[in-house]
């Protein structure tokens, strides 16, 4: 078999070729496997694509919660998504407001949490703000009561 495939390659040289290149190419691409895997990750080169992220800052959380303490939380966040959805003709303030007190009341409680909800990590304040995008094109009068909540420096 290996006489017959010799043969074949020196009586057709393009083939031949094509098979040393990609040969090549594969002992090639192997190294750069083995080597990325062992070399710490490169910096993002500056004003490359990376640069338009954002770094994360917001405070670290000071306080852990389980997730029965985060549940009333996140099912008034879901009930005030649900109130916001309607047209503003159908909305009832009492279904935005509900939920809003239950969210102000938790984050009176704890300030300075991280919880996890739904397998995404979060806090108070990230919460907060969330909740603070939806009333702006749910309830704009109602922001005042979200932004005593948030420092100065996280409000937009």
């Amino acid at each position: 078999m290996r006489a017959r495939a010799a043969l074949f390659l020196l009586r057709h040289p393009m083939v031949a070729v094509t098979v040393v290149l990609a040969l090549f190419a594969a002992a090639a691409f192997g190294a750069s496997m083995a080597f990325s895997r062992n070399s710490p990750p490169a910096a993002p080169p500056p004003g490359g694509s990376d640069a338009l992220v954002a770094p994360y800052t917001l405070p670290p959380p000071t306080e852990s919660l389980s997730s029965t303490e985060v549940e009333p939380a996140h099912r008034a966040l879901h009930a005030l998504g649900r109130a916001c959805k309607r047209t503003p003709a159908r909305r009832d303030r009492g279904r935005v407001l509900q939920p809003l007190r239950v969210i102000e009341n938790f984050a009176s409680k704890h300030p300075h949490a991280g919880f996890t909800i739904d397998d995404e990590s979060g806090t108070t304040l990230a919460l907060l703000i969330v909740v603070r995008s939806e009333l702006e094109a749910c309830d704009p009068a109602l922001l005042p009561r979200i932004d005593a909540l948030i420092p100065s420096k996280y409000r937009s």
